[in-house]
């Protein structure tokens, strides 16, 4: 044959279908549709279109942005390619490379981020099965067939998910050596991939046999590999290195990690680290705003959950309700876990005290603020607690309402400034030290740095603009913009009496002018007060300048403890010098002193009505008193 001929007979062959070409997508998307209320985000169609086509994918996306569609909708779309070939005859070709009854593996940090899956995978029609230590014991006490055994002859489950020390068992050793179990794998997903840098080098060994996972299954098989949380430099190399992934042979998929929904804010520990008091946390209460509280061990959990329980009862919280409004959340019980979900989804509980366990792949609604009470390991740990809060999707970029609420210790500035004098800094820094004592060295830069979202873009490589996504929900509420001016507590400072309440406490005590009790003001005058007072907040707020008062809250202007301090010192404030002394903190709030001063002597004359009022209503009660009696 001559090379015209030649050269005419390759144009007349069919190119190969690719699943990442335009037409690939829209097949995609069109499939998810039929299963999924809602389309899938255009960085989700890429990065299934990538795996279906045979190409590893990395996929870093910010928390809640819908990484396990990357697994489900994968899924989704091989099992009915399988199933009903002739609805798509585009693909029928190329859909014959996936294996009869295909099955995806799924790796899991935690448990819990399984069971969680596996709601979804159900959703869509996914028939999926759970392999953990808890499901295997769970099997065997109810007398059901071993669960690896079941893997391996249902041909009807399309997902496994398993947790990390399951790689290293003999049953799934004995499951791989089944043909009919090992040829049906096409694809293998590893959660929350950042894990590999610090849980396989502390408590979770296993979590490193992932990286040997992929190298004992075919070699068609895909890795999709997802997390939130991925530093840019050397640990994206050491995690692909764990994981087998070379330069130019995987996709990546990064885009922007920030969460500007969220303010970022950094106070310190003012309470002795093995006390049982916390007064730094009494706002939590307060506010009654839901809130996850993380601490480091189960022990600190228990101490600062015992605390704020105790503080509920002495400000006349229900005592029949306390018990389920607070609770706990960690490893050592999963039926009493399983009940704080439940009524955190139904509202009735609105402060958790967690460890880590909470930390990675859980979906909570109504989560407002979360508080980090001590230094998290890693900037990692710390960017996916502060992510349990969920996207809040608005049509408008409105003010933040949001907060993650770092509580560091005492020293913490002198451990970051000694670790980044012996470390490296930045993203190529060493990350697999075993010197636990030392701060981590992307934890001390973010400490240290004046602006906290600006470091966490270098940590992260993320993007300046992520590529605009055409979904329909990203159209009608696109995500959040930078805040300009920044809001976190670097550029941002709060108040001395925000960022440590206990300041108005102190300041109040050393105050010398203490009112006599005969002078304090009585319980209705310090209601009616407390409205009055928030009423001359919210005017400061109306009145500041939009482009900076929209990105702070209320409390900014004048705090609910200056607004305490104000009303216990309120006998001994005779002047303009006396309020400014209680509120000299304050640099927002310190401008104002006149027209405060101007709102206590308005309430003083009002306090007078109510003195006479509560002295008219006791003589009332008095003479009915006396009347009774005479009867």
């Amino acid at each position: 044959m001559s090379v015209a001929n030649q050269s005419l007979a390759s144009e007349k062959q069919p190119k190969e279908y690719s699943f990442s070409s335009e037409r690939g997508r829209s097949l995609i998307s069109r499939i998810i549709q039929q299963y999924v209320p809602h389309p899938a985000h255009d960085y989700v169609l890429e990065g299934i279109g990538k795996a279906l086509d045979g190409k590893d994918v990395f996929a870093v996306t910010p928390t809640g942005s819908g990484k396990t569609g990357y697994m489900a909708f994968t899924a989704l779309v091989v099992k009915v390619l399988k199933e009903k070939p002739e609805v798509y005859p585009e693909a029928k070709d190329v859909a014959q490379k996936f294996p009869s009854n295909p099955l995806m593996l799924s790796i899991c940090p935690t448990n819990y981020i399984e069971y969680q899956q596996v709601s979804t995978d159900v959703q869509f029609s996914l028939p999926a099965l759970v392999i953990n230590s808890d499901t295997i014991q769970e099997a065997k006490d109810k007398k059901l067939p071993d669960l690896w055994k079941r893997a391996e002859e249902d041909l009807k489950i399309t997902i496994i998910l398993i947790s990390p020390e399951q790689l290293r068992s003999k049953q799934y050793e004995t499951a791989l050596k089944h043909p009919s179990f090992y040829h049906r794998i096409y694809a293998l997903v590893v959660d929350e991939v950042h894990l590999l840098l610090t849980w396989g080098k502390s408590f979770r060994k296993p979590f490193q046999q992932i990286g040997l996972a992929r190298s004992r299954l075919p070699d068609s098989v895909v890795l999709i590999a997802l997390t939130a949380t991925m530093r840019g430099g050397y640990p994206f190399r050491t995690v692909c290195r764990f994981l087998g992934l070379k330069a130019a042979m995987y996709h990546p998929i990064r885009r922007s990690n920030q969460r500007h929904d969220i303010q970022l804010i950094f106070r310190d520990i003012s309470s002795p680290p093995e006390g049982y008091n916390f007064p730094e946390l009494d706002w939590i209460l307060e506010g009654k705003r839901n809130t996850i509280v993380f601490c480091r061990s189960i022990r600190l959990g228990n101490r600062v959950h015992e605390y704020l329980y105790h503080r509920d009862k002495r400000m006349g919280g229900n005592p029949w309700t306390v018990s389920e409004r607070l609770r706990q959340y960690n490893s050592l019980s999963k039926e009493y876990n399983e009940h704080t979900r439940v009524l955190m989804h139904s509202q009735k509980c609105h402060v958790v005290f967690a460890t880590s366990t909470l930390a990675v792949g859980v979906d909570l609604a109504g989560i407002e603020d979360v508080v980090i009470y001590g230094d998290p390991e890693d900037v990692d740990q710390l960017l996916q607690m502060v992510g349990r809060i969920r996207p809040c999707l608005r049509e408008m970029d409105t003010a933040v309402t949001h907060r993650g609420i770092v509580y560091f210790s005492a020293n913490a500035r002198k451990r970051a400034e000694e670790s980044l004098s012996r470390k490296p800094t930045g993203k190529n820094s060493a990350m697999l030290e075993d010197d636990s004592s030392n701060m981590d060295t992307g934890l001390a830069e973010l400490y240290l740095a004046e602006c906290k979202v600006d470091n966490i873009d270098q940590q992260y490589d993320n993007p300046k603009q992520d590529p605009h996504c055409s979904c329909p929900t990203c159209t009608r509420f696109p995500s959040p913009s930078a805040r300009i001016p920044c809001i976190c507590s670097g550029c941002s400072p709060e108040p001395t009496s925000t960022s440590n309440p206990s300041t108005c406490r102190k300041l109040a005590a050393m105050t010398p002018d203490v009112p006599k009790k005969h002078k304090r003001i009585t319980k209705p005058m310090r209601e009616h007060g407390t409205r009055q007072l928030k009423k001359f907040r919210m005017e400061l707020f109306d009145e500041a300048d939009p482009k900076s008062s929209s990105m702070l809250s209320p409390d900014f202007y004048f705090t609910d403890e200056e607004i305490k301090v104000i009303l216990d010192q309120f006998a001994s404030i005779s002047s303009v010098e006396d309020v400014a002394r209680l509120v000299f903190r304050n640099q927002r709030l310190s401008p104002h002193c006149q027209r405060l001063f101007e709102s206590v002597q308005l309430l003083r004359q009002e306090f007078e009505e109510i003195k006479k009022a509560e002295k008219l209503k006791r003589e009332e009660a008095k003479t009915n008193s006396i009347l009774a009696s005479r009867n």
